[in-house]
């Protein structure tokens, strides 16, 4: 007996205004899709949706369409937590990606020889912007709408995104700072990798943005007073490729780079040293040095706005500082859905994109491509075969056990030796995302805990510890893909994660 067939969808229209944006909140048993039915384009974050094309949003997202002009968009169902304003930063955001394409485009004239038109200043390389703003006002989402628009415009530009937030990674594993270079608009599509997911974690396809992307290990959330040593050698390690970058590439030069940073950037007095009370700014004063940085965005927050216009290192560089408002649309993130936000983009790098909900499956027309599952690979590796060190761990003498008048001198960068049948390692590293580090040729595996710089070197990869085994002396251990591990040296943090899905 044949099935009967089941009851057309109903047709679920959002009618937008011109300069209007729809906003919604997907909870956890959301997902949903939208097509665009009227001729003019509609964006999310700057990014053109394609017209006629489904374009699946995942549960958990939280986001806004805007309409330059009159729209019509299709949706399968309306989240519960949605509605329509025509409070938008939209014009703002234009405005400023105006003023930094003219930027790129004279700089592109003056590096590629057809020199600056009559009255025209000269502009010998691109923009560089650093966004800052307290916790929850929008810094990634500005960031995005302006490579988008910068990737968008037709000019062929290879703009740099430099991701200072290792609570939220452009497209790694949490924990993490990197530089990506997207060759196409940013998709908005779930809550991991805003900036498109790595080559390296999720095949090429339209969904995942395929972004090539470099990563350092700060192996914690943020940057604190405790790890600010650490912090300012990756600064530098990340400032010296993005320089050795633009000297290989003239047009990565003339699209210059648009930096996300942590609201710990807005901490005046973190980093500061006891030796110098006085400073203030230290990490905002690192990133500028270490990418040269020109233009400084800040969200909406007049006092750092007016802090940041008198800080002597920023006023002796000529920096411009810009407030531009907060999104009326910005949502607060409590720590329960950053914990969630954390472990989707773990699992994202170890699983792939997450596959289409089924409800969106049986849909009519063409749907954006959504294929990316990885296939993780589980093995043993033995204790002695696989390196785990920590970065500035304490393995020493209490100062009270010291000489009298003597102090201890540690370097803040030195590496320590886990041993896992050492007391209480076994519970610390059981579930730990480790980063591989590189690993040159010639070294001595026992030399390596001496290395100070191995713990500061680019990321390889990411793997996770699921399970110790102490009588046979072996880590079972997640990698994303099958294969030999590229490296044999890791680097822990206190990054855990369990796969709970």
């Amino acid at each position: 007996m044949s099935e009967e067939p089941s009851a057309p969808r109903e047709q679920i229209i959002v009618d937008l205004e011109p300069g209007s944006e729809w906003r919604f909140e997907l909870e956890a048993d959301e997902n949903i899709a939208l097509r665009v039915l009227s001729p003019d384009p509609v964006f999310v974050n700057s990014e053109e949706l394609p017209p006629a094309t489904w374009y699946p949003i995942h549960r958990y997202t939280k986001g806004a369409l805007y309409a330059p002009t009159q729209a019509r968009v299709e949706v399968t169902s309306l989240p519960a937590s949605q509605y329509t304003s025509t409070s938008t930063i939209h014009p703002q955001l234009l405005n400023v990606h105006l003023a930094l394409e003219r930027d790129r485009i004279l700089a592109k004239r003056h590096l590629f020889g057809s020199g600056p038109s009559n009255g025209v200043e000269r502009v010998e390389r691109g923009p560089r912007v650093m966004i800052m703003g307290p916790p929850s006002s929008g810094k990634t989402t500005v960031v995005k709408n302006l490579v988008n628009l910068a990737l968008s415009s037709g000019m062929g530009w290879t703009v740099g995104v430099g991701g200072l937030d290792p609570s939220s990674p452009s497209n790694l594993i949490p924990g993490t700072i990197s530089l990506s270079t997207p060759s196409h608009p940013l998709p908005t599509h779930h809550l991991a990798h805003p900036f498109g997911s790595s080559p390296t974690s999720t095949p090429s396809n339209t969904l995942s943005a395929d972004t090539p992307t470099v990563g350092w290990w700060l192996g914690g959330l943020e940057p604190t007073n405790r790890n600010a040593e650490v912090w300012k050698v990756l600064i530098e390690r990340m400032g010296e490729d993005w320089k050795k970058r633009c000297v290989r590439d003239k047009m990565a030069l003339a699209s210059g780079l648009i930096v996300d940073t942590s609201s710990a950037f807005t901490n005046a007095l973190l980093g500061t040293k006891k030796g110098d009370p006085k400073a203030r700014y230290t990490l905002v004063a690192q990133a500028v040095e270490a990418f040269e940085i020109d233009t400084i965005l800040v969200i909406g927050h007049e006092k750092l706005h007016i802090d940041l216009s008198r800080l002597p290192i920023l006023q002796q560089r000529g920096i411009n500082v810009i407030r531009i408002p907060k999104s009326g649309g910005v949502v607060d993130i409590d720590d329960t859905q950053r914990e969630l936000i954390h472990s989707f983009q773990i699992r994202n790098y170890f699983y792939g994109e997450p596959p289409l909900p089924k409800e969106l499956t049986g849909l009519l027309g063409k749907m954006v491509s959504v294929d990316g599952n990885l296939n993780p690979y589980s093995f043993q590796i033995g204790w002695e075969t696989l390196v785990v060190l920590r970065v500035g761990e304490e393995n020493s003498a209490p100062s009270s056990a010291l000489p009298l008048g003597s102090s201890r001198i540690l370097s803040p960068t030195r590496l320590t030796r886990v041993d896992p049948s050492g007391p209480a390692h076994v519970v610390r590293l059981l579930n730990t995302v480790l980063a591989i580090e590189q690993q040159e040729e010639e070294e001595d595996m026992e030399e390596v805990p001496f290395k100070e710089e191995i713990g500061t070197r680019e990321v390889l990869g990411f793997i996770v510890i699921t399970a110790i085994d102490t009588l046979k002396k072996k880590y079972t251990v997640l990698s994303p893909s099958p294969g030999k591990l590229p490296s044999t040296v890791a680097i822990a943090g206190s990054i855990e994660w369990v796969d709970s899905a």
